[in-house]
């Protein structure tokens, strides 16, 4: 395994490219990391949204379904998916476990797609790329990505604490350190994963198939966090609370009265 990926390295602080090479740690790093994810708010073009208030979205149909139907690992599908039969509408999230705004649309946004996930409300699909290692010159997208991926692939109910626990490994700031391998290793442990998964992490098992991610979110031209609903790109405010549920509410209804 390379040593950079065994070292403790202060997140952020040391030259990472030649177009980077006079940015050092601090406010400027912080910025171009922010930068680097592409996606913050909202955005113009595609879907808008005028979901408002949350509270005002209209009321749901009866849930088709009191638990979320996974699909198992394949690794000649480039996400990790819910509900694949599901008669709402599809939606596609594709984040990066180091991307600010992805840690922010995730505290926003996460408990509602995870209630119309557990309800059958939509089919969920989940892209972990590995984009800003490209960033920082370290391995902690790639690692966190394969942690989640490694779990799904034992189990897919580990999901939802396993993407929590890779959001809190994130450092808060750029001079505090980035978890190394192991740490992210010992953290997919501690969310409840097994020594097969500790060891798929250490071992850079999913590397390959995480790239094959990363080439998906390349091809569509796009940062993180990015949400599709049935195809096309969602443009409301994901870092506020409620807004895609809003959206989403909608939808479900719509194609319910198809």
């Amino acid at each position: 395994m390379d040593s950079h990926k065994t070292s403790h390295e202060p997140a952020l602080n040391r030259l990472v490219t030649t177009r980077r090479a006079a940015i050092f740690a601090g406010g400027a790093t912080a910025a171009a990391l922010l930068a680097a994810c592409g996606n913050s708010g909202s955005k113009g073009g595609g879907q808008a949204s005028d979901s408002g208030d949350a509270d005002a979205a209209p009321a749901l149909p009866s849930p088709t379904q009191s638990a979320a139907v996974s699909v198992p690992f394949d690794e000649s599908r480039p996400y990790l998916e819910f509900n694949p039969d599901s008669k709402g509408p599809a939606v596609e999230l594709l984040v990066d476990y180091r991307c600010p705004h992805c840690k922010l649309f995730a505290e926003a946004q996460d408990k509602d797609i995870r209630e119309l996930v557990e309800k059958g409300y939509i089919n969920y699909r989940v892209y972990p790329r590995p984009m800003l290692d490209k960033v920082t010159g370290l391995n902690f997208s790639n690692d966190t990505a394969s942690a989640v991926v490694a779990s799904w692939a034992e189990d897919p109910k580990l999901f939802w604490g396993m993407n929590d626990a890779m959001f809190a490994l994130q450092p808060e700031s750029p001079e505090d350190p980035t978890p190394d391998t192991a740490e992210v290793a010992e953290a997919a442990v501690k969310a409840g994963a097994s020594e097969e998964v500790k060891n798929a992490v250490l071992d850079e098992k999913y590397r390959d198939y995480v790239a094959t991610i990363e080439e998906v979110g390349q091809e569509r031209q796009v940062g993180t966090p990015t949400v599709y609903i049935d195809g096309e790109e969602w443009m409301g405010d994901g870092e506020k609370p409620g807004t895609l549920k809003a959206d989403l509410v909608k939808a479900i209804i719509a194609k319910a009265k198809k």
